[in-house]
């Protein structure tokens, strides 16, 4: 197993790098929510002009941002945890504990990409809109969240080989 060393640690780095990268991109889109939610404050309550599309649109991007930094979070293990027994094991302890919840995360993200996958082609098949008044197109929304989750799915992988390696070899990939 130690001549794959290489090939996993340039695997579990690389898509540690993407989700870095992402994650940094899509943390500007804070500044794309706050800007559509400043612009419906001042337009609602200095102009008397509300809009009809702040409210939708803002939903839309703040679901994209809350998906797409999962990846992120999970690069920075920032994820919430119930760490009462975990965090006074030895280190090679909570690696194997990672390995076999894995297992877990496993079968949650692929039936979640499942799920999401079909009701994104679904969308795109039938071409949907919001019902709202802006009648937005949700499909590509739709598209992009199975990304999201995917890069969440790739980023856990890449964990599980970190730990995996940590566990039966007691040293960092």
């Amino acid at each position: 197993m130690q001549r794959f060393k290489p090939a996993l640690s340039f695997t579990a780095n690389t898509i540690s790098a993407l989700n870095r990268y992402i994650g940094y991109g899509v943390s500007l889109l804070v500044l794309v929510f706050g800007g559509i939610m400043l612009w419906e404050a001042i337009s609602r309550h200095f102009f008397d002009n509300p809009t009809t599309w702040a409210f939708e649109t803002s939903k839309m991007v703040f679901g994209f941002y809350m998906i797409w930094a999962g990846g992120y979070t999970l690069v920075c293990n920032e994820h919430v945890s119930m760490d009462l027994f975990y965090d006074k094991w030895p280190p090679r302890m909570q690696a194997a504990m990672d390995v076999f919840t894995y297992i877990f995360f496993l079968i949650l993200f692929l039936t979640l990409l499942k799920l999401i996958g079909l009701d994104a082609l679904s969308a795109i098949d039938g071409g949907e809109k919001s019902n709202s008044t802006m009648s937005q197109p949700l499909y590509h929304w739709r598209a992009l969240l199975v990304l999201g989750v995917f890069l969440v799915f790739l980023q856990g992988t890449a964990a599980f080989i970190r730990n995996l390696w940590f566990a039966i070899y007691g040293e960092k990939l």
